[in-house]
């Protein structure tokens, strides 16, 4: 059992330990208390901020400049979350101007952090108690993909339920009774033809062979052609036919052209012949036509004379009566 002076040394005890732990956090915390730190403030239009808690760590390309002391909404815009965020003094020349502050989420918690993005080299340092600028998060590109795959999957489950209604359900099940009833037919016909299809796969068999072997006969007449092209009996016939050929162009090129040229003379002077003809004929067709007359009247008279001797043959011998 224990005595009143154990009980004594142990409560000391207790409380010197409670007192130097207390000292020491609460030194801890002064220090970081005291440390000087500077302000900025960072705007989210229409983003989430969920996940982000006071103290959540601001981070510049990874490493760790300082935390988040707090958020608010805007008084001159419900729709923005002002975040005001303190970094360490050595770190306010590394955020410039076009420094981007960026959302990311830590794991698979759902805590969030700040990261920013630096800026370039020739843009002025952004002065402490400034805005900094949000850039293009990837938590808002899936906040936004997740709303249209959301608006996606809505409309497939509409559409399944459209398909698993009563009436389509009951014009589904006509669609398979028929399908098994096709089915079924297509078999009972094939059972009853079996023979016929035998058959007919036995002729296709045999026309396939047979094709084959005419295939085989082309190819072997082929060859026999091929053969018989390039032979020397094939050459020679065509040295003799191309030897023709040549002749038979040298008599093109040499008296035809003459012959054709005196036959083209002939022509033109016999057509100058009948224009000489024709224009005789037109001068003297005036004397031809007296001629003619005068012959005519010659006819006449032969013809008189030949019905006298006819009526009368002794006028020969008398003469005519009356001279």
């Amino acid at each position: 059992m224990a005595t009143k002076a154990q009980k004594v040394r142990l409560a000391l005890f207790f409380i010197v330990s409670g007192s130097v732990l207390a000292g020491f956090l609460l030194f801890t915390a002064g220090l970081q208390l005291l440390k000087k730190r500077e302000y900025y403030f960072i705007e989210f239009n229409d983003i989430s901020v969920g996940g982000l808690r006071s103290g959540a760590a601001v981070k510049y390309q990874g490493l760790q400049i300082g935390r988040v002391e707090g958020s608010t909404i805007s008084p001159d815009d419900f729709t923005i979350v002002v975040v005001e965020i303190s970094v360490r003094p050595d770190m306010v020349n590394a955020i410039r101007t076009d420094t981007q502050a960026r959302l990311y989420t830590q794991g698979i918690t759902g805590i969030k952090h700040i990261e920013l993005i630096a800026g370039s080299r020739t843009a002025k340092a952004l002065p402490p108690g400034s805005k900094i600028p949000v850039g293009k998060t990837f938590l808002a590109d899936i906040d936004r993909r997740a709303e249209v795959l959301t608006n996606k999957i809505e409309q497939v489950l509409n559409h399944v339920i459209l398909l698993t209604s009563e009436e389509n359900s009951i014009q589904f099940g006509k669609t398979l009774h028929a399908g098994g009833s096709l089915m079924e037919n297509a078999d009972q016909l094939l059972g009853e033809n079996r023979a016929n299809f035998n058959q007919i796969m036995n002729d296709l068999a045999r026309t396939t062979r047979n094709l084959e072997r005419t295939t085989s006969s082309l190819q072997t007449t082929m060859d026999s052609l091929q053969q018989m092209l390039t032979g020397d009996e094939a050459q020679s016939t065509l040295r003799e036919l191309h030897m023709a050929t040549r002749k038979v162009h040298r008599q093109l090129d040499g008296p035809l052209p003459e012959l054709i040229a005196s036959m083209n003379q002939m022509s033109q002077n016999i057509d100058k012949t009948f224009t000489h003809i024709d224009l005789t004929v037109l001068s003297s067709r005036k004397n031809i036509l007296d001629a003619m007359q005068e012959l005519n009247e010659t006819l006449q008279n032969v013809r008189q004379a030949t019905e006298l001797i006819r009526e009368d043959p002794s006028i020969l011998i008398r003469g005519r009566s009356g001279e």
